[in-house]
């Protein structure tokens, strides 16, 4: 296949297969996938890109009731800025639009195959090796799923596979100052991508070329990073201020933090033995998958002694920062419901590079890179019913939603309205910001209506709140005499 395209194609042969290849997987699994926005995180990001484009400033449009209390008004997102960036400068140059969303992630998709190629072929692998690698990754769940997500995986693994190429085989100053700034551009879409800090260094040929990329990287930190995210809410995905909730083990580390070192084990303990047993208990396709990332990493040491001293130092190196990744994944968040796979994704494929056996190898030694990519491919269908199930109940809930507070408030602009998980009526309407969680008893609540102008105030239909609010002469009720209503609407007056 290789020597026919190479007699027709001006570029080389393997890139045009690479791009072919991925070009026909996104094109069906356009045709297979639910598209449009759902989770809350997508709706986040769509929303501060547009508004980054149109205003050019990172402040948030969804806002937590306890972050406005906090931080007052406005304030930015609990996320690092880096994909809110991406997206917005896509926006700048195309529309805000969701389009726009997927078509930054085709790019990455499709960088990132040829970044997976370039880095096998620095690390001294043949040509159709490389280029196995590189269909593996296009292949791999689930990155051509998340093509159709709103989210910031497919960005940040372009980022940190493109600062891996330019240190890969580096002599210069400038390759490892650049490796740098590129994984510093990494860390500012989301900060676990210092898990693979040690993969980066392990690539570069000297102690001064690791000292100039890490200085390079803490440069990018200091003059980009930290400004850009200085007016981050507090919240489980902000690394320097997490907070309760499920989805962080904040107990643990506020036990840690205090000295009670026996009390934060206990509850990372606790935790990661209720991960273990929900892993037990999780989807077959969601276990297929990740039993193929937990194989990834001993497919890509397959002929160990033939591979040269970087190779062995850039695998231990990953390989540990995978499993420390692992690690913190089990003791403070959550591995299961699809959750993992986002964080452990990005490492993931930088396995890639090394998963085809070195030169001089059996026949055989290729069997897990093969078992690999036939993986990937088997498992597609179930990660796309798997999403598409969870997407379609999501839009169904906001669709929903937003059709019934359309309905009562009407066409009048929205300035601000307090509705809890109100991500799409967000995204609809694209001068309104939104109060997406609301506190539960009437003094926090009174405290938000002093700390913050809203128009309106949704309330759920059975709220203890529902008589108080009825009463009193700072609201007027807008569906009060409605039977059975799903949601209490109050129009604010003063």
């Amino acid at each position: 296949m290789l020597e026919a395209v190479r007699r027709v194609a001006p570029l080389p042969a393997a890139i045009v297969v690479i791009v072919g290849c991925a070009t026909a997987l996104v094109v069906v699994m356009g045709a297979a996938t639910r598209r449009g926005p759902a989770l809350a995180d997508e709706f986040v990001y769509l929303a501060g890109g547009r508004h980054l484009a149109a205003a050019g400033r990172l402040d948030a449009r969804y806002y937590d009731a306890a972050a406005i209390l906090e931080r007052g008004l406005p304030h930015q997102d609990v996320h690092t800025p880096g994909y809110v960036i991406v997206l917005g400068a896509a926006m700048a140059l195309a529309d805000a639009s969701y389009a726009t969303a997927v078509a930054v992630n085709i790019a990455a998709y499709v960088a990132s195959a040829l970044l997976v190629f370039r880095l096998a072929r620095a690390q001294g692998q043949p040509e159709r090796t490389s280029l196995l690698s590189a269909i593996a990754f296009l292949l791999l769940p689930v990155s051509l799923a998340y093509v159709y997500w709103a989210m910031a995986e497919l960005v940040l693994g372009a980022l940190f596979l493109a600062a891996l190429a330019m240190a890969a085989k580096s002599t210069g100053r400038g390759r490892a100052v650049a490796a740098g700034l590129l994984f510093g551009a990494a860390f500012l879409v989301r900060e676990s991508a210092l898990f693979g800090l040690p993969a980066l260094l392990a690539l570069l040929p000297s102690g001064r070329r690791r000292a100039e990329c890490a200085a390079a990287f803490l440069t990018f930190g200091l003059l980009v990073y930290a400004p850009l995210s200085a007016g981050r809410a507090s919240g489980g995905a902000n690394f320097w201020a997490p907070t309760s909730g499920r989805a962080f083990g904040h107990r643990a580390v506020q036990s840690a933090g205090a000295g009670r070192l026996g009390d934060a084990a206990r509850i990372a303990l606790a935790r990661a033995s209720a991960n273990a047993i929900e892993l037990v208990h999780a989807p077959v396709a969601e276990q297929a998958v990740l039993a193929l990332y937990a194989l990834l990493p001993i497919a890509a040491t397959v002929g160990w002694r033939r591979r040269d001293a970087v190779q062995r130092r850039y695998l231990l190196a990953l390989g540990s920062g995978y499993m420390a990744m692992i690690f913190v994944l089990f003791v403070l968040y959550v591995v299961v419901q699809w959750s993992g796979l986002r964080y452990l994704m990005v490492l993931a494929v930088a396995f890639l590079p090394a998963l085809g056996p070195p030169p001089g190898s059996r026949p055989r030694d290729w069997t897990p890179a093969l078992l690999i990519t036939m993986g990937g491919a088997l498992a597609q269908p179930g990660v796309v019913r798997a999403y598409d199930d969870y997407k379609a109940s999501r839009q169904r809930r906001q669709e929903n939603l937003t059709a019934y507070v359309e309905a009562r408030v009407g066409p009048a602009p929205v300035t601000r309205i307090a509705l809890t998980n109100g991500w799409l009526y967000g995204w609809r309407h694209p001068e309104a910001e939104v109060i997406s969680s609301l506190p539960a008893d009437g003094g926090t609540l009174r405290a938000l209506e002093r700390a913050a102008w809203f128009d309106y105030l949704v309330l759920p239909g059975d709220s203890p709140l529902v008589g108080e609010w009825d009463a009193r002469t700072r609201y007027e009720p807008m569906n009060a005499a409605e039977p059975g209503a799903p949601l209490r609407l109050y129009r604010r007056v003063r």
